[in-house]
């Protein structure tokens, strides 16, 4: 704990509480990894020129724990020794004629082991720089190696041919090449439909497509071994104390973890690490998650998951912290995270100063504020662990810095509230695109992607410039107001506004009409006999009279005329008896039925049209 207390306290004001010392969580402190100008190396290669730098790890032997080995595109192994303040160069040579795509060390011992493109492994002295060894059985491009921790002598690799060959440097060499002593062939061959065979071309290797390789490969104990593929989405474990040569084209694994997520693209993993307990295995799958597994069980299901990173590609790794506490990985879009294991929700710490994809990313195991990242700006960094003094921020930030952690922007649910535009712009879901359906039929009432969506309001706005039929419908769905349902209920109305008022008239007509008839009757009938001189002032009232008198005599109807002549009486008469039927016969049913009694006024009409063509 005194290291840890010299962290937090450095730079700042030791605070005391009722002269006891404060307790500060571990996770406050991951805001301050720095990285300073002179932990930035550029990764360079036989020639001179930058390139990227594929794998990094920090030894494990006594006295070594702050060597840093680092390989790059270009086959170059370089040692740095990362001291309290600075880092530097301790060592560097040509390990390779192609790229080293993996590194490890020997445990406890100054010695490590690449894995290379030239479908070798080798073993060297690193302080002596000399090779003890090359390993040669694969036949394409080795892409991981692993070492026990229980074991020196013993490693595991795996190449892009789709195969794991466990190596034992104990055994005697052949022909000068050390030759694997246990082959595991096509681990992560995925079963597809039979496709007829090719003709191999001579020299060439088979496709990557079709060899489904091996990514990872990573020991969880002296007899376990844990591996990973490229496009079949399963993590396999498999028992090294049975023989796998005799299963050449499906060998069996002893657990095998399918791929959790609902992604149907062919996906893979690109790292795989443990915790110092070897019961959680942490796994970079290329669909931008972090899955956690429990292997000490038999779930095959993860436990956790960690989002908010992004990997597109099958060169970025992760690493667990010291402690157990915390997990690191690179990432696609330039920063490297750093997550608490305990609370995989909580938003990451992003690594900032990268300017291009964070690859390999690797935890000093004996000191908790050192952490190395490799990137393919051609860049390597060390981050250290600075408590920033209080009042630091952006803006007056150390100028000598390269790199800064900041916490991950995280956008949670907003809830609903009086003002919020979720109130007014309802997401899709069964529920509301039922209701939302009875009041418009047409998709296109939405706002288009990108307009400034409208406030909601309670007054009512015309149909051609105020807010669409959702809006108001789900509006009226939260105030609980009907009164507007019936108007907007009609899919036809929303479409043609003009058929909408003109319903609206015909409504309010027809009331008027049924109203001005029974004023009529109920007139006729207490004013007795009509005198003669009332045809020539109004030749309609003679009409009235007549036909209401056959009516209560029972005699027979008279048949409608078509409709067009009923239109046209509508236009040419003011009056409103003539006026009031004219909405009724545009949508009135077909001229060959007969009208209902209840509408008297439908039939003096047509009596009256008749008359007034002949």
């Amino acid at each position: 704990m005194t290291l840890f207390y010299h962290v937090v306290d450095r730079g700042v004001i030791k605070r005391r509480c009722n002269g006891q010392r404060g307790h500060y969580p571990l996770s406050s402190l991951l805001d301050g990894y720095q990285c300073a100008r002179q932990d930035e190396h550029i990764s360079y290669g036989a020639s001179a020129a930058a390139v990227p730098p594929f794998g990094c790890t920090f030894s494990s032997a006594p006295g070594q724990q702050n060597s840093l080995a680092v390989a790059n595109e270009e086959g170059i192994v370089t040692i740095f020794t990362t001291g309290e303040k600075q880092s530097s160069v301790l060592k560097e040579w040509q390990a390779h004629d192609n790229a080293v795509f993996d590194i490890a060390w020997v445990p406890g011992a100054n010695s490590l082991v690449t894995a290379s493109g030239d479908q070798t492994a080798r073993l060297w002295d690193v302080i002596t720089g000399d090779l003890l060894g090359t390993f040669k059985g694969h036949q394409c491009s080795l892409k991981s190696v692993a070492f026990s921790k229980q074991e020196r002598a013993v490693f595991s690799t795996g190449g892009r041919d789709g195969n794991i060959m466990i190596w034992d440097t104990r055994c005697s060499k052949k022909d000068g090449f050390y030759r694997q002593i246990k082959q595991i062939s096509g681990a992560h061959m995925k079963p597809e439909k039979y496709t007829p065979q090719t003709k191999k071309r001579r020299g060439m290797a088979p496709p990557v497509d079709s060899q489904q390789g091996v990514t990872v490969v990573l020991f969880c104990d002296e007899n376990k071994l844990i591996s990973s593929g490229a496009v079949d989405g399963i993590i396999k474990m498999w028992d090294l104390r049975k023989n796998y040569t005799a299963y050449y084209h499906n060998p069996l694994p002893l657990q095998a973890y399918p791929y959790p997520g609902s992604c149907t693209r062919k996906l893979g993993y690109s790292g795989l690490s443990l915790d110092s307990t070897g019961s959680r295995l942490f796994s970079n799958c290329t669909d931008d998650n972090i899955y956690m597994f429990n292997i000490s069980g038999l779930k095959t299901t993860p436990v956790a998951v960690f989002s908010g990173h992004s990997n597109s590609s099958f060169y970025v790794k992760s690493s667990v912290s010291p402690d157990d506490q915390f997990l690191a990985s690179g990432s696609s879009d330039h920063h490297a995270y750093i997550w608490k294991i305990s609370d995989p929700k909580q938003a990451p710490m992003m690594l900032q100063g990268h300017s291009q994809e964070v690859t390999s990313v690797a935890w000093c195991p004996t000191d908790f504020t050192k952490i190395a990242s490799c990137s393919d700006d051609n860049t390597v960094r060390i981050w250290r662990l600075n408590r920033r003094p209080d009042g630091e921020n952006s803006s007056n930030r150390d100028p000598n810095l390269v790199g800064w952690t900041l916490r991950k922007i995280q956008s949670p649910p907003r809830a609903p509230g009086p003002y919020s535009p979720v109130e007014v712009t309802p997401a899709k879901g069964p529920g509301s695109e039922r209701a939302v359906s009875l009041a418009s039929p047409q998709p296109a009432a939405c706002a288009p992607t990108g307009a400034d969506l409208p406030l909601p309001s309670n007054t009512s706005a015309p149909s051609a410039k105020g807010p669409s039929s959702e809006r108001r419908a789900k509006r009226r769905l939260e105030t609980g107001d009907g009164s507007g349902l019936g108007e907007e209920s009609d899919g036809v109305s929303e479409l043609y506004p003009d058929v909408k008022r003109s319903r609206i008239s015909v409504s309010t007509q027809n009331e008027k009409g049924d109203l001005f008839s029974l004023q009529t009757e109920e007139r006729l009938s207490s004013a007795g006999q009509a005198g003669t001189g009332k045809e020539n002032s109004s030749p309609r009232t003679t009409d009235w009279l007549s036909v209401i008198s056959q009516r209560f005599k029972g005699s027979a109807q008279p048949k409608s005329p078509n409709g067009s002549s009923k239109r046209h009486d509508a236009r040419t008469h003011s009056s409103p008896v003539a006026v009031s039927p004219c909405p009724i016969r545009v949508i009135s049913p077909p001229p060959t039925k007969k009208a209902s009694p209840s509408r008297p006024m439908k039939k003096i009409s047509c009596y009256f049209v008749k008359r007034t063509q002949d």
